[in-house]
């Protein structure tokens, strides 16, 4: 393979060797007769390997090895060097360097270095090259469908994706509100900076506080260290805030006071430091109206929602549900180590039928079911959940006698009662165990309870019984 070879070496018999035992191998060859010259020809061209003399006047092979990374960190370098020299050629090789070749050397052997040098070079030129088409790619394949909804949202994700500008991302719980921010981080200028992420629901307010802000030692019962807070790990990058509707009233004007001053203190400390981030805010709520009731801070609001991206729901994403099964059913062939698993059109139309309460996520935990349970390569209606099916024959009797709209709330109300009856009986009646799973926030749950008229204490109850069934002799 025909390769373009940078020679830095200050004997003149050298360059010519190297030159005419180079270009031989058909390759392209240019000479620089010291450091200076050589770090010259590096700024104005790109080179696929370097050969870099140890022993030069003036400027010595490591300085020049150092300054042709900083200037190109992909470039191969190979290192000359007399054979009394070689523990000074180990030491480059420690430095950067890819390799050695004592003087004087014959053909064969420059022509077996170089060779081996541009075989690691081109394998760091193809994985730089794939890193970047990762990076291009990543706003968009987690993200599947081709509905003009989704199509929409994208247009406006690579709109956003460059500016400093904070975002606000909302959708029902499920729509795959974390892919969007991770692929506005990918796609930002921040993106070489961390991403970190935090659930505003899955901690209690003491807790989430002194993680998003950290703490000093001391501050309070059980602080025995310094704490870095999330605020200060993501400084160079951009700190997304899961559900930031659950944040309560303090917290949510320390939040607001950091995104004012950028800038912050740990719990028990009374320096500032500052912080150089991107805020990117997610919610299932209706923030307007939760600020008409008072639960957050409109200047908040306006701080957060420079632009908003909204995430449509399964349900209405048309043609989306046929390509995110085909998607899944690849990802979980490959995972269960078979071969790529296929469904039949019977079981596909439910699954378009079907309302998805839970959105992407339900849909995903199904396909994932179905492909460890079914037998053989082929998804079938009867490897679908219990009530997919069940509630396909139900969808057709309600339909057949109220109308779609009614059907619908009537659909999305049964199925959301029963999968929360399912988590209850599996938590035995754990609030916080069933708003993890279900991720979402504990008062949801409650709110939950009341519109389905469910009583948790129904199922400590059981559980006890049971229990006690268990020991009770006959």
């Amino acid at each position: 393979m025909a390769a373009r070879i940078l020679v830095i070496d200050d004997d003149e018999g050298v360059l010519h060797s190297c030159r005419t035992i180079l270009e031989d191998q058909g390759h392209e060859v240019e000479t620089a007769s010291g450091g200076k010259d050589g770090l010259a020809l590096l700024r104005q061209h790109s080179f696929d390997l370097a050969l870099i003399d140890l022993k030069m006047p003036k400027m010595n092979g490591l300085e020049v090895l150092e300054r042709a990374a900083a200037l190109d960190p992909d470039l191969v370098s190979i290192i000359f060097t007399a054979f009394g020299t070689i523990d000074s050629a180990v030491d480059a090789v420690k430095k950067g360097a890819f390799n050695y070749v004592t003087k004087p050397f014959t053909a064969g052997q420059l022509a077996a270095v170089v060779a081996k040098g541009l075989e690691h070079s081109s394998l760091v030129r193809d994985n730089v090259r794939l890193q970047q088409e990762l990076q291009q790619c990543c706003s968009v394949h987690h993200i599947v469908g081709r509905s003009p909804e989704l199509e929409l949202m994208l247009v406006t994700v690579a709109k956003v994706a460059p500016s400093h500008a904070n975002v606000l991302v909302t959708g029902e719980s499920g729509t795959g509100k974390e892919l969007v921010a991770r692929a506005l981080h990918a796609n930002s200028n921040r993106s070489q900076g961390p991403f970190i992420a935090v659930d505003c629901a899955a901690l209690p307010s003491n807790l989430l506080e002194s993680e998003l802000f950290g703490h000093e030692k001391g501050a309070f019962t059980g602080a025995d260290r310094v704490k870095r807070g999330l605020l200060e790990l993501a400084h160079g990058g951009t700190l997304f805030l899961d559900e930031i509707g659950e944040l309560n009233p303090e917290l949510q004007a320390k939040l607001l006071r950091t995104l004012q001053e950028r800038s912050f203190r740990r719990l028990g400390s009374e320096r500032l430091q500052e912080v150089d981030l991107r805020i990117i805010a997610s919610t299932n709520r209706d923030l307007n109206a939760e600020v008409q009731r008072g639960r957050f801070r409109q200047d908040l609001l306006y701080r957060l929602n420079v632009v908003v991206i909204s995430l449509p729901p399964l349900r209405e994403r048309q043609g989306d549900v046929a390509l995110l099964v085909q998607y899944f059913l690849q990802e979980f062939s490959r995972a269960a180590g078979k071969p790529c698993m296929r469904i039949t059109p019977d079981a596909l139309r439910l699954l378009e039928r079907y309302q998805w309460p839970g959105n992407v996520r339900e849909l995903r935990n199904v396909i994932e079911r179905a492909v460890v349970l079914c037998d053989g390569n082929t998804v079938r209606v009867r490897d679908l959940p219990d009530y997919i099916r069940e509630q396909a024959q139900l969808g057709k009797q309600i339909r057949a006698a109220i109308g779609y709209k009614a059907a619908r709330e009537q659909w999305t109300d049964s199925r959301g009662k029963q999968y929360l009856t399912n988590l209850l009986r599996r938590h035995r009646g754990n609030i916080s165990a069933v708003a993890r799973e279900a991720q979402i926030s504990r008062k949801s749950v409650y709110e939950l309870l009341h519109r389905f008229e469910i009583d948790p204490q129904q199922f400590h109850r059981k559980h006890q019984s049971d229990a006690a069934a268990i020991v009770t002799p006959a």
